[in-house]
């Protein structure tokens, strides 16, 4: 059915609509259930991105990871420090380096979250082929992402 004014929303418009409305649907069922155990989504995110790691990681190479600018990451682990969830050491080889790892605590937050995580099921109601063409799909728009922020400001994510 046509719209009186004319605007009517292209297929790839009504898909981001579709696909970004449930991810800010899933992403505040998240931050209710973190907000229950004192984190943040970010928070989360660089806890769960240390201990996927198999090293000790730098700030900017977090940043990187999660996409976010040096400066906000600084802040964050700065504030994370002081909640006692990471820690920073100079590296031993490279002393201009900083190096981020989670504390005994931050893996007791950890454990909290995987044990309260009902979000982490959301995905349960999907097929493994539904969850390996979504993770396709997901991959070429992240690429596509990526090429527009190199374009629009080539630094940091020139190293994506």
């Amino acid at each position: 059915m046509a719209r009186e004014d004319g605007l009517e929303l292209t297929e790839h418009e009504l898909f981001w609509a579709h696909l970004y409305t449930s991810l800010e649907i899933v992403e505040r069922a998240r931050e209710m259930e973190l907000s229950r155990l004192g984190l943040s989504v970010i928070q989360m995110k660089v806890l769960y991105s240390l201990k996927a790691s198999q090293e000790a990681l730098t700030p900017s190479k977090l940043g990187r990871l999660l996409s976010r600018e040096p400066h906000s990451m600084a802040a964050l682990i700065n504030r994370m420090e002081k909640n006692g969830l990471v820690t920073k050491k100079r590296d031993l080889k490279r002393k201009n380096l900083v190096r981020v790892s989670v504390t005994p605590k931050g893996k007791q937050a950890l454990g909290r979250l995987r044990a309260a995580r009902e979000t982490s099921r959301i995905a349960t109601c999907l097929t493994t082929e539904e969850i390996e063409s979504m993770t396709a799909c997901a991959d070429k728009l992240r690429a596509r992402a990526v090429e527009i922020i190199r374009k629009i400001q080539p630094l940091p994510y020139d190293l994506y």
